[in-house]
């Protein structure tokens, strides 16, 4: 947009240089000053030698009749024109101009008989108000009965007459034609030599000129090209460096905007006053996305922020800025708020969107959590600021999202926890202080063992009570989760290449967790694929799980990414199901192949409240439609295996069963054919009756 102004600019620009130089050639631009004026409008100066008698005639323009009655000497006769308001250093500046138009008619008795035009110009340097001789002669002689009317004379023609350089011994500077302070018009006959009758009929005397020389022209073209290239670049320099602060769909700042804001009011500052960030994420806003589409989700975000632009406008005695880092996170500087202030504007700030918000073509709810940190010694910048804004924000998420919660002691510790235990997990994989653990899973019929879980468990010391459900996340938090998945990979491979014979026999699925982050990773699957041929994998005998919470998020790349591990001949199971909202609709657009239920489904299916058990079935009977298969995790009575066995779920895992074991133990339990380990007790009592 911004290149097509500059381009436009860029031709007007070309064509009205192109106007301009084409006018002033072809005259458009010239200017004209008439020098002969009316005789009863102004004063006529009659000038004659001794012996001719002269007068003027009533005639237009300036008329005279001269008659030499002796000739003795230079006899001359004509008239001067004044050009001044009669003060002989207060003339005409006429260098702007470069010639002039003459109709003179001139009768004489002889042949070639010569007229004479002097413009005599005042200058302090060699001129004398008392004497009038000494104005300079700028002059030329002609003809005017050789040429037809009008005559055109350049002003390069004109010449300093040599008598007067003499008389007055003028130097060479100042015997130059001068034309910057013209006091006459003098035209007077050039030499009388016969005597007789000497008419002069003045009809007109015109200067033109150029209103600007070709050169100056061409150098103002210049100078107005060498503007107008300062005014679009400064100009393209502002909208890019304001493009560069600025979102383009709500028109806040971005990060870089209200990043550079907050450090130069801490760098003038104002960090003295109370000084806050407020980190702002909106609570399931993919689900708004989901159901309704991009551009209402866009419609959300827009509003949303003039929702909060127009609280914050409405309060006195603070300084702020606004802004939207990505998505659906935006950050908030106050500064003015006292401390016992701030819960008070968090809440009402977290009321603004209580309302519902009014789209185009729907009307929704805005949630958003929000964490709040202050400025202080130990953090000075905004990266600070906002790393801890965002750390309470975090928590508030846990603590049940649409809430608030103030950086604080507990949230540094927190944090401080994460770090370490982050230092821990990168110990541990450079050292190998990891190993499996294997989750029976069962086939819900013959309860024979199927597929195993594979489980990862820290060996080190340093982990000691610190469970996969706390080190996986920090590992995705501070970027180690990649690592650990091609651990859990590799390890898992060369483990089935180790026991091959022994898998001959009691073959099983080995079913392996990855993190939603390896779905846009660009070399997962490269690396999936080397690690399949290096250990001469069977893809039949792997299944990778991913949790549904992942499709929540699930973008193109994501998608290929899946259909890439499933060309592969690996199947893929949606673990802990129902948790993420996917419409059951979407299941169609991904190629996963089973669905395990979720463990929070099956522990409430002893309450009460008859809804899970409802929604069980329609998992089942959706999947059943899909042709998926389906796992039910997290069993722990037998009521809820009867329950899940009784509406067709085609395989269990849990405590009833099988805690996750070694390799060493689970193969010596599937190596004897004497035991049913996997049998629930209940079963068990029931077959000995």
């Amino acid at each position: 947009m911004f290149a097509d102004i500059n381009v436009k600019v860029i031709i007007g620009l070309f064509c009205l240089s192109i106007v301009a130089i084409l006018s002033h050639r072809l005259g458009i631009v010239d200017t004209k000053y008439p020098l002969l004026i009316k005789s009863n409008d102004s004063v006529k100066l009659l000038l004659k030698s001794a012996h001719v008698d002269s007068h003027f005639i009533d005639n237009a323009g300036v008329s005279l009749q001269c008659k030499l009655t002796n000739q003795d000497g230079y006899e001359f006769c004509g008239v001067g024109i004044p050009l001044t308001d009669g003060i002989r250093n207060n003339g005409l500046d006429l260098s702007v101009y470069n010639r002039m138009s003459v109709s003179i008619k001139y009768t004489a008795p002889v042949d070639n008989a010569k007229l004479k035009i002097s413009f005599r110009n005042f200058n302090d340097k060699y001129s004398n108000l008392k004497d009038s001789v000494s104005l300079k002669f700028n002059s030329i002689s002609y003809n005017p009965n050789r040429h037809k009317l009008p005559v055109d004379i350049p002003f390069d023609a004109l010449q300093v007459d040599n008598w007067w350089v003499e008389q007055y011994k003028i130097g060479f500077t100042n015997s130059q034609v001068e034309l910057t302070n013209v006091s006459y018009l003098e035209i007077l006959t050039d030499s009388m030599n016969v005597i007789g009758d000497y008419n002069i009929e003045i009809q007109r005397i015109d200067l033109y000129g150029k209103l600007i020389s070709e050169a100056n022209l061409l150098k103002l073209i210049l100078l107005i090209w060498l503007i107008t290239i300062i005014f679009l670049v400064t100009l393209q320099r502002n909208i890019l460096q304001r493009i560069s602060i600025t979102d383009s769909l709500t028109g806040l700042y971005n990060r870089q905007g209200i990043s550079a804001w907050t450090n130069k009011k801490i760098f003038m500052g104002m960090a003295r006053q109370c000084f806050h960030m407020f980190y702002l994420d909106l609570d399931d806003f993919k689900k708004v996305n989901d159901t309704y589409g991009h551009q209402v989700g866009d419609q959300l975000l827009i509003s949303f922020s003039h929702y909060v632009q127009n609280y914050l406008d409405s309060i006195e005695g603070i300084q702020f800025t606004f802004a939207r880092l990505s998505g659906d996170e935006f950050a908030l500087v106050v500064i003015g708020l006292k401390d016992h202030q701030i819960k008070t504007f968090a809440k009402n700030l977290l009321g603004v969107w209580d309302a519902p918000i009014a789209l185009e073509e729907h009307e929704t709810y805005a949630r958003a959590s929000l964490g709040i940190a202050k400025l202080s010694a130990d953090v000075k910048t905004f990266d600070g600021l906002l790393a801890r804004a965002d750390s309470a924000m975090y928590y508030a998420k846990k603590e049940g999202k649409n809430c608030f919660k103030v950086f604080n002691e507990t949230v540094s510790q927190d944090i401080f926890f994460r770090k370490q235990t982050a230092e821990k997990i990168k110990n541990a994989i450079i050292h190998d202080q990891f190993h499996l653990n294997f989750m029976p899973i069962l086939d819900a019929k013959s309860l024979k063992v199927v597929s195993v879980e594979v489980l990862i468990r820290a060996n080190t010391h340093e982990l000691l009570g610190i469970g996969p459900d706390v080190f996986i996340p920090i590992a995705e938090e501070y970027n180690l989760i990649k690592s650990i998945d091609l651990w859990v990979i590799e390890t898992t491979f060369k483990k089935i290449t180790k026991e091959s014979t022994f898998l001959q026999s009691h073959p099983l699925v080995f079913c392996i967790n990855i993190s939603s982050v390896e779905l846009h990773n660009p070399i997962f699957v490269q690396q999936l694929t080397e690690l399949m041929s290096l250990y001469q994998i069977d893809p039949t005998t792997i299944e990778l799980e991913i949790t549904e919470t992942c499709l929540v998020e699930a973008d193109l790349m994501s998608v290929s990414t899946l259909e890439e591990i499933h060309n592969l001949g690996i199947h893929l199971t949606l673990d802990d199901f129902g948790t993420g909202y996917t419409a059951f609709s979407q299941l169609i657009n991904y190629p996963v192949s089973c669905l395990k239920i979720d463990k929070t489904f099956i522990d409430n299916l002893n309450s009460a409240d008859k809804t899970t058990s409802t929604m069980i079935k329609a998992i089942l009977s959706i999947a059943e439609s899909y042709q998926l298969k389906t796992v039910g995790e997290g069993i722990e009575t037998y009521q809820q295996y009867a329950f899940l066995l009784e509406q067709g779920c085609d395989m269990l895992q849990g405590y009833l069963f099988s805690k996750p074991l070694l390799w060493k133990d689970l193969r010596d339990i599937l190596s004897d054919s004497n035991q049913q380990p996997f049998i629930p007790k209940k079963i068990e009592w029931q077959n000995s009756k």
